[in-house]
């Protein structure tokens, strides 16, 4: 029962950003995209291959968590400013299948486009004779589950936040997150020890996003094939921290009036 209301809730962001031409965006990005690697395959890319897919593979990040943020981040303050709230929690649903649905049709919104990025990438390279190896299914899986923790970040800021707040936090979070992390790992050793626990703390509650990053292996022929072990771990990181945020949205969102 509960799965069918999910369900419901997240063809119901589907439609939205099909209203908001949300995905007719990413086709023209894409387009661009083709465009970009033609004129590239115009001066050649003999012995630029790596290059190329290195840069693909940035592109494809940088895009993706742009389509996620901003799906993401604007679905919840939307409904309550246009009052459609109000007849979703008419009908017999709570508050979390609500956020649940909301999470899972922007997890599927971004995925359509990133997937239609990545087509187009491919489909563009491929025509100048770049292939790629079984590394690029990698990162496209490991994309596509540190997408699904973007998300569930930019929803649970939207809950706290103003939208743009929010937007503006995702991104901080999504492209800002390792070199956070490389500054609180140098303060850590040179910290007193009564505050290295604070620094502890900070660094498991922010986002590894740059965990489920395989571009350079992309690029990379040479480097193999991430072990399945380490793709296990990053399945279990998304589940336990999208649920974390999940659960933060709902403690705010339980009690917020409306």
């Amino acid at each position: 029962m509960k799965i069918q209301v999910w369900k419901a809730l997240a063809r119901g962001v589907w439609l939205e950003s099909i209203r908001r031409k949300d995905l007719y965006v990413v086709g023209i990005l894409g387009f661009l995209i083709v465009v970009s690697a033609s004129a590239l395959g115009f001066f050649g890319l003999n012995g630029l291959e790596a290059f190329a897919k290195d840069l693909s593979a940035t592109v494809l990040g940088l895009f993706s968590t742009i389509i996620a943020v901003l799906t993401a981040s604007r679905m919840l303050p939307e409904e309550i400013k246009n009052r459609t709230l109000y007849p979703l929690l008419s009908r017999p649903i709570t508050r979390f299948d609500l956020l649940m649905g909301k999470l899972i049709g922007s997890v599927i919104v971004t995925w359509t486009g990133f997937l239609i990025l990545t087509t187009l990438t491919g489909l563009a390279l491929m025509m100048f004779h770049v292939h790629f190896e079984a590394t690029m299914l990698q990162y496209i899986v490991a994309k596509m589950m540190g997408l699904v923790v973007i998300c569930s970040i930019s929803v649970m800021l939207s809950t706290y936040m103003t939208p743009a707040a929010a937007a503006t936090m995702s991104f901080v979070l999504a492209f800002g997150s390792a070199m956070i992390l490389r500054g609180l790992t140098m303060a850590y050793d040179g910290a007193a020890p009564a505050v290295q626990g604070i620094f502890k703390f900070v660094t498991m509650a922010l986002p590894q996003v740059h965990l489920f990053d395989f571009g350079s292996r992309v690029a990379n022929s040479n480097w193999g094939l991430v072990p399945s072990w380490v793709m296990g771990f990053l399945f279990a990181y998304m589940v336990i921290y999208s649920g974390a945020m999940l659960s933060l949205s709902w403690w705010k969102f339980r009690k917020q009036a409306v």
